[in-house]
């Protein structure tokens, strides 16, 4: 009885301590905002248009993969085109974090061994710089909504709960595949090998519509729900309330998930990095 008691305790002081430290890493917002940003900069340092290549590549691989594969699925390439924008956009910030989750403290593992401060403050400063890599790559839809003279109306507004879910989900996963991967160095190619194969199976390049008869395959991809949410109002629709029960439900359940398994391993991430 006392030993349960004890470990009741002890666990309820690990959550404790693991919340204390997502919001020290939160109070650090200015270095990880400059170091995020620094991140990125430097990537593309001395090149004349600087993360911009980041759009350029984005935009070449639409209208490449575009044009082709609306002429393969016979739709017009005014359709297909805004469709398959967004979703590759979405698709790069959604892969982007579960990759690079998997090398966020091995690859500061040197800094945390050296300066004490919260280790949640590396997660936050990864999530701010995939989304600075979303948002070069989301002025490909900018321009496409111009040149097709797209006017999605209100329902845009919808884009940014939207998006809200997937950081949210994103910042949550970082705090789970993040120590995993640090402890276990097979996950990572692991996670890897198995996102090529979700991206073909999740309406990116094809459509929902196409499949009708499989439906339940859709419906058990949470990548699917996630992309919709953002898609559709995007192309000017509210998306359906089955993806967006999914993606609300889907963040809770990781958001759980992950501040049970944090508190129970934030303490040996340095040990591990």
């Amino acid at each position: 009885m006392i030993e349960k008691s004890t470990m009741a305790t002890r666990a309820k002081s690990n959550t404790m301590r693991a919340l204390d430290d997502i919001r020290g890493g939160f109070d650090q917002r200015e270095l990880w905002l400059y170091l995020g940003w620094r991140e990125i900069k430097s990537q593309y340092s001395r090149s004349i248009i600087g993360p911009l290549w980041l759009t350029l590549s984005m935009g070449m691989m639409v209208l490449g993969l575009g044009v082709l594969y609306s002429e393969i699925l016979k739709i017009d390439v005014a359709n297909y085109l805004p469709r398959l924008a967004i979703g590759l956009i979405v698709w790069g910030l959604i892969n982007g974090i579960i990759i690079g989750a998997c090398r966020i403290f091995s690859v500061a593992g040197g800094a945390m061994r050296q300066i004490r401060m919260p280790v949640s403050m590396f997660i936050f400063q990864f999530i701010w710089s995939q989304l600075l890599v979303f948002a070069h790559n989301f002025l490909v839809y900018i321009i496409i909504a111009v040149v097709f003279l797209m006017n999605p109306g209100w329902n845009v507004l919808l884009f940014f709960p939207a998006l809200l879910l997937v950081v949210l989900s994103g910042f949550f996963i970082s705090m789970i595949l993040g120590p995993l991967c640090a402890r276990f160095r097979d996950v990572p190619m692991i996670i890897g090998s198995v996102m090529q194969i979700v991206f073909f199976m999740t309406p990116i390049i094809w459509s929902a519509d196409q499949m009708p008869r499989r439906a339940w395959v859709l419906t058990a991809n949470p990548f699917y729900h996630f992309i919709e949410i953002i898609r559709d109002p995007l192309l000017g629709k509210t998306g359906t309330a089955l993806n967006w029960t999914a993606s609300i439900g889907i963040t809770i359940a990781l958001g759980a998930i992950a501040t049970v398994f944090f508190a129970r391993y934030r303490a040996r991430v340095v040990y591990w990095s």
